[in-house]
């Protein structure tokens, strides 16, 4: 068996998705599930989404089997949170757990450690090489799978799903838009040279965040629109943005514009469906813009994305067609 963990906002949860259709593929004779424990304790970004926003629409290709939680007890010797709603019980177990799974992470890493992957600790390079190779590819696609093996990570690197993105489109597809502003706006960008740009703010300037991510200045946004406005004949730029009254401020040097407001919550979904609409796009260091961009369907459709992702490291997207790094 493979469990894949399922963490973060909706647009990791969306790598994750690809990832883990890329295993069920891959390994189709041995089960692959999810593993959705995570969002248990932490409903940051709206908790678990896929299920919600993709999981009833009608044709739909989408599906998660869900681990159980004996089964990911044999895959990780560690004891699972098992208490649903994010709530302060999902908390207080979560807490609670770290201290028993101390005890048998003493008997029981040495025996589970060498099938347990995770993309973030180093242990195996995610690098590409001068030759094209990359270790952590070649280890995922080579899996014993008489074993039982657990893997975490973001998977956004376009190795996972270069090749397989007109697949994922049929899984992920979004539901239609009902409500009458959205609409509108639907209408709108769909008349026009559209052009969304993403500006994410938010959680990049908490303390959690501030040290790991770039945020994004005019310099970048300037350069994406002046190569959109060489290449279309009357763009019109619809901003989308976490902090709309920045927006309002930074963005007066940018005419014939909409910025775009009132997606909240666990309506925020429709930011991404609204920007995956768009003509174009002017994405931000951001998984979220990413898809509203991998989701566009519009023939020929420009894609900007930012040189500067993380502070330790640039972004590494390269390959999709259309795509413009600067």
């Amino acid at each position: 068996m493979i469990i894949v963990r399922f963490t973060s906002g909706l647009g990791n949860q969306m790598f994750q998705y690809s990832f883990y259709r890329f295993l069920k593929d891959l390994y189709s004779d041995i089960p692959v599930k999810a593993d959705l424990t995570w969002f248990y304790a932490y409903n940051d970004h709206h908790g678990y989404e896929l299920e919600r926003i993709f999981g009833s629409v009608p044709g739909s290709g989408f599906s998660v089997e869900e681990a159980g939680k004996g089964e990911i007890f044999k895959a990780t010797g560690l004891i699972p949170n098992m208490v649903k709603g994010g709530g302060k019980g999902s908390r207080t177990f979560e807490k609670f757990r770290r201290y028993p799974n101390r005890i048998i992470r003493e008997f029981t890493q040495k025996k589970r450690e060498p099938y347990m992957i995770d993309q973030l600790s180093g242990k195996i390079s995610n690098e590409d090489l001068a030759d094209g190779s990359n270790e952590m590819y070649e280890k995922v696609t080579h899996l014993d799978t008489s074993k039982d093996w657990y893997i975490c990570g973001f998977w956004i690197e376009e190795k996972y799903l270069y090749n397989r993105l007109d697949e994922i489109k049929r899984h992920l597809v979004f539901p239609e838009i009902a409500d009458k502003r959205n609409k509108e706006l639907a209408d709108e960008i769909g008349s026009c040279d559209s052009v969304s740009i993403h500006v994410r703010r938010g959680d990049y300037l908490s303390k959690t965040y501030e040290n790991m991510f770039v945020t994004l200045g005019r310099d970048y946004y300037e350069k994406a629109v002046g190569y959109i406005k060489g290449r279309t004949d009357k763009p019109r730029f619809f901003i989308f943005s976490d902090d709309a009254d920045f927006v309002k401020e930074e963005f007066t040097w940018l005419e014939n514009k909409c910025i775009v407001s009132g997606n909240e919550g666990e309506d925020s979904f429709k930011d991404m469906q609204l920007m995956s609409l768009c003509k174009h796009n002017i994405i931000a260091n951001s998984t979220f813009s990413q898809w509203g961009a991998l989701l566009n369907a519009n023939e020929g459709h420009i894609t900007v994305y930012p040189a500067a992702y993380l502070k330790d490291r640039d972004n590494e997207v390269k390959k999709m067609p259309g795509w413009v790094r600067l």
